[in-house]
């Protein structure tokens, strides 16, 4: 019920284009075979989980992870990947994530865990929009944001993904830990959920959750 204290950040591609859209996508799954291959040689087995920053990386991270893991030789491994419920896209992408991570496992693959965050860079994409005079790309209060979240969390723990789909639950939020853990056990994919805090952050939150584990 808690994150590592320590992480190891690895920026995997710098200066990307978003006008570039293919040729981005295609540097970037370079240096994901890279990073797999390296994680795959560590001993023990090093455990890769892809987040983002901005909007604008969210489809070209998620095509790249898609594109990388479906070669034959990362077929098997365990890997992650972050989704902010703060982007409205982010409901569709878990509904292709969720398709495609349980055709992979059904076919012998490993398993896609993904961390369901609400989003942290909320003002820099409202300040970014302002300049460009572009429509904001997450939701416009904290209420729809919550919403959004809970609904990502209902569709996530379908007991038809329970074994393709692990989920993250990274929230300190009491209430919505709660929502979780109740739902996946009524669901029965309990064992498909993780709860995951910022070491130091609300630390009698992290001590009470760790203790219903």
């Amino acid at each position: 019920a808690g994150l590592p204290a320590a992480w190891l950040v690895y920026v995997v591609v710098a200066d990307l284009d978003a006008f570039a859209f293919d040729a981005s996508v295609d540097r970037v799954c370079e240096r994901l075979v890279e990073l797999y291959r390296r994680a795959q040689a560590a001993d023990p087995v090093t455990f890769v989980n892809l987040d983002m920053e901005e909007y604008r990386d969210l489809e070209m991270t998620l095509q790249a992870f898609v594109r990388v893991l479906s070669l034959p030789e990362f077929a098997a491994i365990d890997a992650g990947i972050v989704l902010q419920a703060y982007l409205p896209d982010s409901h569709d992408a878990l509904e292709r994530l969720g398709a495609w991570a349980t055709a992979r496992r059904a076919a012998g693959g490993g398993r896609v865990r993904v961390r369901l965050v609400k989003g942290a860079n909320l003002a820099m994409e409202r300040v970014e929009a302002e300049l460009h005079g572009w429509v904001a790309a997450p939701y416009a209060t904290k209420a729809e944001v919550d919403a959004s979240y809970k609904a990502m969390l209902d569709r996530a723990l379908r007991p038809e993904w329970a074994d393709a789909l692990r989920i993250g639950v990274a929230s300190h939020n009491l209430f919505d830990v709660a929502w979780a853990l109740l739902l996946a056990e009524r669901r029965r994919v309990a064992d498909a959920v993780t709860i995951e805090m910022l070491q130091g952050m609300a630390p009698s939150l992290a001590r009470t959750v760790r203790g219903e584990f």
